[in-house]
């Protein structure tokens, strides 16, 4: 595939980051903007777990690391948001789960011009609460919780019937070292974006009282970026992404 970078930047769709630990509601939050504001939702966790489940090369070393609580590598996202970012570019779109480094943020600079990032902030004790109780239907991505969206039939998918799994990443050591992992790596990001004047940080008990407080902040900013309708043209300053 090939991106055109020189149009990719003109397209101006309202573009917005979330940003938070694991467990910290950012899907859930992500689907409720793509709900009541049309946006597309992309997300680098969502995106790894396809690959995943599809097996492919991407797939079986994301697993691996993701199973001991590591992060994927720079170079094995960068192909893969570019081009998510490059087919959703001519709508508003939200983004998740990346940039997760610094030089992601860098890579990501120089791809789109964000209009804003909301960092979500809860409590810890919340994060390992919430995780304990998520599992997931892994075709679907559709993610339910036994404490407050539990499932018709218990472990089972509501419109499938099929079995709910639980996350590798979800259990309580993996969760603990993703966490410091995320405290470390994610320092020097919002430090990134405060000196561009995009961060925006909304904290809250638990990930559904933040999206109340989401939503009142997104009405004052999200009605001066309407979606555009333009398609870049593939002609000029062409990078191939494998």
């Amino acid at each position: 595939m090939f991106i055109n970078f020189r149009n990719l930047q003109k397209v101006r769709g309202f573009r917005a980051l979330i940003m938070g630990p694991p467990g910290s509601g950012k899907g859930y939050v992500s689907d409720k903007i793509v709900q009541t504001y049309g946006a597309v939702h992309i997300s680098a966790g969502d995106i790894l777990r396809k690959h995943i489940q599809n097996r492919t090369v991407l797939g079986k070393t994301a697993s691996e690391l993701i199973s001991h609580g590591h992060l994927v590598p720079d170079h094995l996202l960068a192909g893969v948001i570019t081009t998510a970012v490059y087919n959703a570019n001519d709508r508003n779109f939200i983004l998740d789960g990346y940039p997760r480094t610094l030089s992601q943020a860098q890579h990501l600079e120089g791809l789109v011009k964000l209009d804003m990032v909301i960092n979500l902030d809860i409590p810890v004790e919340a994060i390992l609460d919430m995780l304990k109780h998520r599992r997931i239907h892994v075709p679907s991505g559709r993610v339910y919780n036994e404490g407050d969206k539990a499932p018709l039939v218990p472990g089972r998918d509501d419109i499938t019937g099929e079995p709910l799994e639980r996350r590798p990443d979800d259990k309580p050591n993996v969760v603990q070292a993703r966490l410091a992992a995320f405290d470390g790596q994610m320092d020097p990001i919002i430090r990134f974006y405060k000196k561009k004047h995009i961060l925006h940080t909304i904290t809250g008990r638990t990930h559904h009282s933040l999206w109340p407080l989401v939503e009142k902040f997104l009405k004052k900013r999200w009605k001066n970026y309407p979606a555009r309708t333009f398609r870049p043209q593939r002609d000029i300053n062409l990078i191939k992404i494998c």
